[in-house]
């Protein structure tokens, strides 16, 4: 069990807001025990595990679309990662399959070219 925090002061109305605001976004979110009764679950896994699910999953709608803009600008990979502020060689790595990028460097990309990164809308 996750060990409790205790605050040094009491909270202001507006943090306690938000976190009135966070508790009701996760709240309709199912639990852990009900994510490992179904194939959704994304606790700790092995090497194994992880394989297998990643080769299940396939690229993520991100990555496709990050890797249509690179080759759609026709600017080389060095350019694009001096204009990003990205490493090249995680530029490259990316591109060729190799590995998978974090959010900030997607965010990088993203700005260098034109995208938005914006949550998919909930589904009723």
């Amino acid at each position: 069990m996750a060990q409790r925090i205790r605050r040094e002061r009491k909270l202001t109305p507006e943090e306690i807001a938000r976190v009135r605001q966070a508790r009701a976004e996760f709240a309709d979110r199912p639990g852990q025990s009900k994510l490992l009764a179904t194939d959704r679950a994304t606790g700790p896994m092995s090497i194994e595990e992880y394989l297998a699910w990643r080769e299940r999953a396939g690229d993520a709608p991100l990555t496709q679309q990050l890797k249509a803009a690179i080759e759609a600008t026709g600017d080389s990979l060095y350019s694009i990662a001096q204009g990003s502020g990205v490493a090249a060689p995680v530029l490259q790595r990316f591109v060729n399959g190799e590995r998978g990028i974090t959010l900030d460097t997607a965010g990088k990309l993203a700005a260098y070219l034109g995208l938005s990164l914006l949550p998919a809308s909930r589904q009723s």
